[in-house]
């Protein structure tokens, strides 16, 4: 009897395994299908996401060389109308996808007639050097340079794009708008020179052709490629002899040492504080200031009383001007010895007497005055 007990208990622990592994391999199943139903929906949700970007109104971000412009013909004025496209078909926007992912339709905004790349940028219009399109918080407008400036591209987008001619190089964009000359100026804006050869200090600076007239320093010259005013032979199109009315000089060239080395200064025959350096052939004016003149035989300035050369009166009053200065120095330093001259001190005597006497202080052990002192407090 108690065989058979044991038998039964051992067949109910049997069949109680085998239902628990075919439950957990119905859960198992049931996990399996949870995870791929799971898998298909983020899958399906990622599509979803990846299209609603793409429809998205999302600002695209490229490069200027990705766009070009097409001439789409005349206006009335005769000025050519231009078209953005695209010139490749790679997509960079604020989320990039892989090569095999392109849409053609996620393309740049496009307002009227022109595509702007970047929400404020400007772009050049090939074969112009004054015209240029300005993508302003997405609205794209084609703008041109006052007459006499260009559109320079390397500039930030918050310098103003127009400048001298000096600073834009155009190269292959050569094309620019008619002159807009008035009578003070050839064009609006622009330094212009006003001389000839023999007079090449002056020029005009033109703001909205209004012009200002202005004159290099004495001895410089006005050039009209740089804008500056330089030593006038480095001026094109300036006679330094004729403009400084000097001429340096032939010097004999020997056939065995060849030219002279360095340059040659001379006095002016017209002023003595004036002198000329000559450098190959052509001269540059420079001047001695003050009462100082050009001694050629230290090759520098000094007093001019010292200079033979120099007028009477510049002479003398050179020898006023030495003397009140050495006045004024020997007055300088007496007012110096007298300043730091030593002074009478008063001697005190070396001991001091000192703030108490000794003892004055102590107390007693019962706390009580000395007889010998009186109270302090």
């Amino acid at each position: 009897m108690r065989n058979l007990i044991v038998l039964a208990c051992i067949c109910a622990v049997a069949y109680g395994r085998a239902q628990t592994y075919e439950n957990l391999d119905s859960l198992s199943e049931t996990q399996e299908s949870a995870i791929e139903n799971l898998g298909n929906e983020n899958s399906n949700f990622g599509s979803r996401l990846r299209q609603d970007e793409l429809n998205d109104n999302y600002e695209q971000i490229s490069t200027p060389s990705s766009i070009y412009y097409e001439a789409q013909g005349a206006t009335s004025d005769g000025e050519n109308d231009y078209e953005a496209t695209e010139r490749t078909s790679e997509r960079k926007g604020r989320y990039q996808s892989l090569p095999d992912q392109e849409n053609e339709e996620s393309a740049p905004r496009v307002v009227g007639s022109t595509t702007c790349i970047e929400k404020n940028e400007r772009y050049s219009i090939p074969g112009s050097c004054d015209k240029y399109i300005e993508c302003l918080n997405g609205t794209a407008e084609e703008k041109q340079c006052p007459d006499g400036l260009r559109y320079n591209p390397n500039v930030k987008f918050n310098v103003y794009p127009c400048q001298y001619p000096i600073d834009v190089p155009c190269l292959a964009r050569a094309a620019l708008q008619p002159a807009q000359p008035t009578d003070d100026c050839p064009h609006q804006f622009g330094y212009f020179k006003t001389g000839d050869a023999r007079n090449c200090s002056g020029f005009r600076n033109c703001v909205n052709g209004v012009g200002y007239d202005f004159t290099c320093p004495e001895g410089l010259a006005f050039s009209a490629d740089n804008y500056r005013c330089e030593w006038p032979d480095e001026v094109s199109d300036c006679d330094a002899e004729a403009f400084l009315g000097f001429r340096c000089p032939e010097i004999p060239i020997s056939k065995e040492l060849g030219p002279p080395a360095g340059f040659r200064t001379y006095r002016s025959p017209n002023d003595c504080q004036i002198y000329f350096i000559c450098i190959n052939g052509k001269p540059r004016r420079l001047s001695c200031g003050g009462f100082s003149a050009y001694d050629e035989l230290t090759e520098s300035c000094v007093a001019a009383d010292e200079v033979s050369a120099c007028p009477a009166e510049l002479r003398n009053e050179a020898k006023r001007s030495r003397d009140a200065e050495k006045q004024r120095l020997t007055a300088r330093v007496a007012f110096e010895k007298l300043r730091y001259a030593p002074q009478d001190v008063t001697e005190y005597p070396t001991t001091v007497e000192p703030f108490y006497q000794p003892g004055q202080f102590d107390l007693i052990e019962n706390e009580t005055q000395r007889p010998d002192q009186e109270s302090f407090y």
